[in-house]
């Protein structure tokens, strides 16, 4: 395979040498032609997810959230379901991800139980925060996507967010995401519905889900 020539955008996480020598598809020309690889995985996960049922004792655990991944992109990469081993442009200090995703898991059940937050901000702020530690060297997003319906539909017996799918060009509003995220990372979580409001208003014949289709920007 020729060398990748792979133009990143803000908010994307970029592969290492060491990661794409990970590839399995060898035969593959390429960057759009793995994302296409890719995709075929996520769907299929996303199918896994919706015929199977996983209580919280599975579900919040490092071993799922790792099967997650692997199903995810197993078939292109060999990091798939393996936590990065470097350092990268987003994401915590490699050393501290497994204590990160732990103290999540423990938040997350906690906010459960207590009945903090709404059901869908529940698994937006669980979406946020993984997405903030990437545990994976590519993929975290539509990881986190997956990750956050499995609480809605399994855990909180909710409607799973549609995460923005039928968005002609998400790209558009990318801007508009990043900022509220950015926002979110210093707390002010109830920011991001508003970017939801400005979106309806645009797309106004896209039905969206009251205050779920918040990063859809960042799951292209």
């Amino acid at each position: 395979m020729s060398e990748l020539k792979i133009i990143y955008i803000e908010g994307q996480n970029h592969l290492s040498e060491e990661d794409i020598a990970g590839l399995k598809l060898t035969d593959l020309t390429n960057y759009k032609d793995i994302q296409t690889a890719e995709e075929k995985g996520v769907a299929k996960t996303t199918a896994w997810v919706e015929k199977n049922y996983f209580k919280s004792e599975r579900i919040f655990t490092e071993t799922f959230i790792k099967e997650i991944h692997k199903r995810m992109l197993g078939e292109v990469w060999h990091w798939a379901g393996k936590y990065r081993l470097a350092n990268k442009n987003l994401g915590v200090d490699k050393l501290k991800i497994s204590s990160e995703l732990k103290q999540l898991m423990s938040n997350t059940k906690f906010w459960i139980e207590d009945e903090s937050y709404t059901m869908d901000e529940i698994a937006l702020r669980f979406a946020h925060r993984l997405m903030q530690i990437q545990p994976f060297p590519d993929g975290n997003a539509r990881h986190a996507k997956i990750m956050s319906n499995v609480i809605l539909e399994h855990l909180l017996n909710s409607e799973i967010f549609t995460w923005g799918e039928s968005i002609p060009d998400p790209a558009e509003n990318r801007e508009k995401f990043l900022d509220a995220l950015k926002k979110a990372d210093k707390g002010k979580m109830d920011e991001l519905p508003e970017v939801c409001q400005i979106l309806i208003s645009i797309l106004h014949y896209f039905k969206l889900k009251k205050g779920c289709q918040i990063l859809t920007a960042l799951f292209i």
